[in-house]
């Protein structure tokens, strides 16, 4: 999994929902090459057949927004701020965790756990996107449960971000 997002982070930055199924009728994932197919369904009927997918929404449009906003950042901070890794880190396992939201979605099984991880991982990023935007020390939030259920291990994710900016 790890390998395709590095290679997608290394594009220009956009959003991953088209719809973000609250303020939408349906709630559309873009295709990210390689990570994920488009994905499109109705938003008021999967809300009724699987209640836990209406937190799902609401976790992916939050989700989304802050991996655009770091995404917009990133490009102003030097390789050599230490924010930048963390920023990035997170914004990795955000496109990580749509990638297991559409294969959830796709699967028909309950999107339940995937909020419990995905919440964890929406109040890291925010976290740590208000730290880097307003001067803060930067304290990584404990999120790594959230790696992981994502598939992109937090020390493996670290590494490859430090390679990517010459650490």
């Amino acid at each position: 999994m790890l390998a395709p997002v590095m290679k997608f982070i290394g594009t220009p930055c956009r959003r991953l929902l088209a719809g973000d199924g609250i303020t939408t009728v349906d709630f559309t994932v873009n295709n990210a090459h390689g990570i994920f197919d488009r994905l499109s369904i109705d938003a008021r009927a999967a809300k009724k057949s699987a209640p836990a997918i209406g937190d799902s929404f609401g976790i992916a449009k939050n989700l989304d927004e802050y991996q655009y906003r770091i995404g917009s950042l990133l490009p102003s901070l030097a390789d050599s701020n230490p924010a930048k890794i963390q920023l990035q880190k997170y914004r990795i396992a955000i496109i990580a965790s749509f990638a297991a939201l559409v294969a959830t979605i796709k699967s028909g099984a309950s999107t339940a756990e995937w909020n419990v991880h995905a919440r964890a991982l929406l109040v890291g990023a925010s976290d740590l996107y208000v730290a880097a935007t307003s001067g803060q020390d930067m304290q990584p939030a404990g999120a790594g449960g959230a790696f992981s259920f994502f598939r992109v291990p937090e020390h493996e994710v670290e590494r490859a971000v430090k390679s990517m900016y010459g650490y």
